[in-house]
């Protein structure tokens, strides 16, 4: 195989609270993760020993070829790849976008260099990259735990949702550092099943962003909008696709997502 296209999902966190401190510097977290159908796209072609990472707005720092450099360090590769990214997923709106690119690197590069990694040595390595990227090489919508690396499995049904994208960007780091630690009683997800959910950013984010305070509250007149991440990324649940539709007409700046019980990676992965 020389060639590969793979889509890179986008998630939403149905519920996230925020736990402890960690000793290691991060967080301990309750979440729910879903997958939905909103993705960049990544193209793998082969090269002998070069490496090339093809975007139309560069993206510093870019986590992909950081998923090349640890796998390359990881397996003692040294076949060279050109990887082109096809970019969607808003930046810093907590969904995950970089994230999932680091995953689908990962799983792409395991194909394409014939590998042979199984799930949970890309797992493994996928956590040295970030918290949620062992999520989104699991492939499946999950109740997370620990610092983002402890997924169990939940059933879901189908749900559509319409996204709104403010123009704010939201760094996680920054977001983190300036939210106030709570007391507020752990959600189990039995407690989620049942019901409750929140998110440990939101209030921060409509007290920090004039722009998110008030779109929530031209929401609010309409159901329960929620943030993703932390944010900037705000999503309205609805009820079917139908109430959806009708919803999207009163918004057309939204845009129409549904959840997926599992990620086109998992064609590759498993």
């Amino acid at each position: 195989m020389k060639k590969l296209i793979l889509n890179s999902p986008a998630k939403l966190n149905l519920h996230l609270q925020v736990l402890d401190k960690r000793q290691d510097g991060f967080h301990n977290i309750s979440s729910c993760f879903v997958i939905i159908d909103f993705y960049d796209e990544l193209r793998f072609n082969l090269l002998d020993k070069e490496i090339k990472l093809k975007e139309a707005k560069p993206i510093g720092d870019n986590i992909i070829l950081k998923a090349v450099d640890i796998l390359q360090k990881h397996t003692n590769t040294h076949k060279g790849i050109e990887i082109e990214l096809i970019k969607n997923i808003p930046m810093q709106g907590g969904m995950g976008g970089g994230s999932s690119n680091a995953a689908t690197a990962l799983v792409g590069l395991n194909r394409i260099w014939n590998l042979n990694l199984s799930k949970e040595q890309l797992l493994h390595i996928g956590l040295e990259l970030g918290s949620d990227v062992p999520f989104f090489v699991n492939g499946h919508s999950s109740w997370v735990e620990g610092r983002g690396e402890v997924l169990s499995s939940i059933e879901l049904d189908e749900s559509w949702f319409i996204l709104f994208f403010p123009s704010v960007n939201i760094g996680t780091e920054f977001a983190f550092k300036n939210l106030k630690e709570t007391t507020k009683t752990v959600i189990s997800k039995a407690d989620f099943l049942a019901g409750k959910r929140i998110n440990s950013f939101f209030k921060w984010a409509k007290d920090t962003y004039p722009e998110i305070k008030n779109l929530t509250q031209v929401l609010e007149k309409y159901g329960d909008p929620l943030l993703t991440g932390t944010g900037s990324t705000i999503f309205f649940p609805c009820n079917s696709k139908s109430h959806a539709e009708e919803v999207l007409l009163k918004f057309p700046k939204g845009f129409l997502v549904k959840s997926l019980d599992d990620s086109p990676l998992l064609q590759v992965l498993e």
